[in-house]
């Protein structure tokens, strides 16, 4: 990418200092997850110091969570995750691949398992519970299905989104649904189905992520960069999935896979992600690198992973002034597609990979 290359110039730079005067935070501190958390800091720069662009951004290394061999397979190709009360719902992408004539899988964790795990690091793969799935055979029946791509609930109601290529070129869809407790069971209703039409005509582009705030379901297109999508909006619906139009939405740079839920304020975070390979994704000019300045392994490479606050008010969603909170990039440049997040707690973020390079599922903290 054009606009990194230019970065690679200036080395390795001093990180930026967190916390108050009296304590600093060791660059090894950052660098290397330890099992006991540092306090988060607000914020990690100011936006109106000066040429930020050249200046090192902290990055965060992610803590691995090893899951059970079953579902830690490439395979499962995972799109999301949200919480569902204390259990974490790990959506695959093709729910039915494992059974293709029955009901699908998702999966659930624990969430005091999750956070056992951060706190001792035993390297003992979390225990899970298969959670049922019946789509009413959408993956069946939808011209041009793709997978499933969304995921969010409400009580004991949920929404997902559908990603097929039954458009020109793309289609996407919103759907309702119910989780049933006692059977462990998760229900699609084909009935509430509701099109998301694409805002771009790009391959593998839809509405991949969604949240809710304020009795209102709000879903994502995934491409919204300054060029590829000028006007970006999100669509709005009630929770009968009744259409309650659109809202602008921030020209960020790259791909959004995937949002956390909403907090009471409007606050919540997207995930977002460039491969290098997504030539029609680059960008000569990121707004947010421009404003605050870039992460150090992120000046070697043409990758991005990062964790970008947003909040809804005012009829829009918008970018919160805080820098972006990036990833430690691997150091052999394979970039990590992360499909899916959540927030835990205040410590930090779950995230997890479809199948590139691997299935991983980590945990990144918050130093803010």
């Amino acid at each position: 990418m054009k606009l990194r290359n230019r970065f690679r110039k200036y080395g390795a730079i001093a990180l930026i200092i967190l916390g108050s005067a009296c304590s600093i935070l060791p660059k090894e501190q950052i660098s290397m997850p330890t099992a006991s958390l540092v306090t988060p800091t607000e914020t990690i720069i100011s936006s109106s110091q000066t040429d930020l662009s050249e200046m090192g951004l902290l990055e965060i290394d992610v803590l691995e969570i090893p899951l059970p061999e079953q579902i830690a397979s490439r395979f499962m190709e995972y799109s999301s995750m949200a919480w569902l009360g204390e259990d974490l719902i790990l959506l695959p992408q093709y729910p039915h691949r494992l059974n293709p004539e029955g009901l699908g899988k998702l999966y659930a964790l624990k969430k005091a398992d999750i956070l056992r795990y951060i706190e001792q690091q035993d390297g003992e793969p979390l225990d899970i519970r298969e959670i049922a799935f019946d789509d009413g055979g959408l993956h069946k029946t939808l011209p041009g299905f793709e997978g499933f791509e969304g995921l969010t609930f409400n009580d004991d109601r949920v929404f997902m989104t559908i990603e097929t290529h039954n458009g020109n070129p793309m289609m996407g869809y919103l759907v309702a649904g119910s989780y049933d407790a006692a059977l462990q069971q998760i229900s699609l209703d084909p009935q509430t189905l509701v099109e998301l039409p694409p805002q771009t005509n790009f391959l593998n582009a839809s509405d991949e992520a969604l949240t809710i705030y304020d009795d209102r379901i709000y879903t994502f297109f995934e491409d919204n960069g300054l060029s590829q999508n000028p006007k970006a909006e999100a669509h709005t619906f009630d929770f009968n999935l009744q259409h309650r139009g659109t809202v602008s939405f921030p020209n960020i740079e790259y791909r959004v896979t995937d949002t956390t839920e909403t907090l009471e304020d409007g606050t919540f975070w997207v995930m977002n992600y460039f491969y290098p390979g997504d030539d029609h994704l680059a960008a000569d000019d990121d707004p947010l690198i421009s404003q605050y300045g870039i992460g150090e392994t992120h000046k070697q490479f043409d990758g991005v992973e990062r964790i970008v606050e947003m909040k809804i008010e005012e009829g829009a969603i918008r970018l919160v002034d805080i820098a972006p909170l990036y990833l430690r990039l691997n150091l052999d440049g394979v970039s990590r597609n992360w499909e899916g997040i959540v927030r835990i707690d205040e410590i930090g973020f779950l995230l997890i990979t479809d199948s590139f390079p691997r299935t991983i599922f980590g945990f990144v903290q918050n130093l803010r």
